[in-house]
């Protein structure tokens, strides 16, 4: 009977679609202090080279930055004092994904579609939910009230909240907003001034300064979005260049033997946000130094 048992089993396995759990969701191919996932009762410190599984919460501190890298080539960055959960992961055997779902529960993050079909993502808010469409942007998610915003680069970004209240970004800089309550775009960046460019600022941080990340986690021409204005002249009070380096501390990508970064064993993690300075002008997706 148990080999009966055994054999209808077996069967049924080869006649499953071909979809296989990874190992490990991703890889943090880039890490800042004060990084660290937890699975259970388990709180692993964050290093180059780590495995994100499904289940993990990641968390950064003031000072933290996790940037994870897919098996589809999807990115993902998590800035300082913010926080994910990756909710499911299907590799097929081609490589590409069957689902990728993740929940941005607070903070800075980036991301990038890979090169699976776009409507296997599913990218949770605590007030909603953003759709892709061979996309790039840059997001926030309020601490306190999970309010959230998107600032579109490329692609079709679709945004709704819970209600099912739904909107589109499919213009250059656009930025959007999912409340509880509404759902709305809020217009091009470009025309932001004062202190709402400002805020803007603190909430794209990757957007207004790419130089903490690896090159491949950059946007062709993101900083435009907030150190110009619409009609292309440079805000004056903007520096033109970027620094390359921006005092990272990431080691470079794929590293042979990854390297230990100075990460306390039990990070301490304070909801503050430093703003980066400005910045240069990045002419690829996985560009060079220009």
């Amino acid at each position: 009977m148990r080999k009966l048992e055994a054999l209808l089993l077996a069967a049924t396995l080869a006649m499953a679609p071909s979809l296989a759990l990874a190992d490990g969701a991703g890889s943090a191919l880039g890490v800042k202090q004060q990084a660290a996932a937890k699975l259970g009762q388990e709180t692993r410190t964050l290093r180059v080279g780590s495995d994100i599984f499904i289940g993990d919460l990641v968390e950064t501190g003031a000072q933290g930055q996790v940037q994870i890298l897919f098996a589809d080539n999807t990115e993902l960055v998590l800035g300082p004092s913010s926080a994910l959960t990756i909710e499911d992961y299907l590799i097929r055997n081609d490589g590409s994904a069957g689902k990728l779902a993740v929940d941005i529960l607070s903070g800075a993050f980036r991301f990038a579609t890979g090169d699976s079909a776009k409507n296997r993502y599913t990218i949770g808010t605590p007030t909603g939910t953003i759709g892709v469409r061979g996309t790039e942007f840059d997001g926030w998610v309020d601490r306190q009230d999970g309010t959230s915003y998107v600032i579109r680069h490329g692609g079709t970004v679709i945004i709704c909240n819970d209600a099912n209240e739904c909107d589109v970004l499919d213009e250059t800089c656009e930025v959007g907003k999912i409340a509880s309550t509404e759902v709305a775009v809020l217009g091009d960046s470009r025309t932001s001034t004062g202190e709402e460019r400002a805020t803007y600022k603190r909430w794209f941080r990757y957007t207004d300064n790419q130089s903490p990340l690896l090159r491949e986690f950059w946007f062709a021409e993101a900083r435009e979005c907030l150190n110009r204005t619409v009609d292309g002249p440079a805000d004056p009070n903007e520096s033109e260049t970027e620094d390359d380096g921006g005092g990272s501390t990431d080691t470079p990508s794929r590293p042979t033997t990854p390297t230990t970064p100075n990460t306390p064993t039990t990070p301490v993690f304070t909801d503050t946000t430093t703003v980066p300075g400005p910045t240069n002008v990045c002419t690829g997706r996985n560009c060079q130094t220009p």
